[in-house]
């Protein structure tokens, strides 16, 4: 048996008393925090492997050890708890995008059945609709532009209205 082997197996043995000595305690607070028995053990696990890569680095008194331990815990669930914040964030902004997009989508095919609906009105009617609806101005003031009766006026907007109803009543 050589040196190095010899030297490995006694890191081996040391690493595994720390192990059984302090899985338990690190667990349980990880537990307490998490409340997911799955990412707890994940956690931990990861602790102790970063204890085994810097093993030489750690002083060996127990201070030092548990001290690393616990540092090392709380930094990998401080770590865990802002991938989740990320990933809701972007969970949240790809919903809110989806919501948008959809929402525009709804605007737009409304305007393009609006346009369409346009084209099947006489375009008398839609002049008259359009100076009532997207001009406000009154049936008296329309009769008087156009030099038509309100009647007539009143004609025009019932037969515009009547293809909006129709050409819009999933909107309605």
């Amino acid at each position: 048996m050589n040196k190095k082997t010899t030297s490995y197996s006694i890191k081996e043995a040391k690493f595994s008393n720390l192990f059984d000595k302090h899985y338990n305690k690190l667990y349980n607070y990880a537990f307490k925090v998490l409340k997911e028995t799955d990412l707890s053990e994940e956690l931990v696990q990861e602790t102790f492997i970063k204890l085994w890569e810097n093993f030489e680095n750690v002083k060996e008194s127990e201070r030092s050890i548990e001290s690393f331990l616990i540092t090392t815990l709380k930094n990998k669930i401080i770590d865990d708890f802002r991938k989740k914040q990320t990933r809701q964030k972007h969970t949240n902004l790809y919903a809110l995008h989806i919501t948008i997009e959809t929402e525009i989508d709804k605007q737009w095919e409304l305007v393009e059945r609006i346009e369409n609906i346009y084209t099947t009105l006489e375009q008398k009617t839609t002049d008259i609709f359009k100076l009532s609806r997207d001009k406000g101005f009154t049936y008296k003031e329309i009769s008087q532009k156009k030099g038509i009766s309100i009647k007539t006026v009143e004609l025009h907007i019932s037969k515009a209205l009547a293809a909006f109803k129709k050409g819009l009543k999933e909107y309605l």
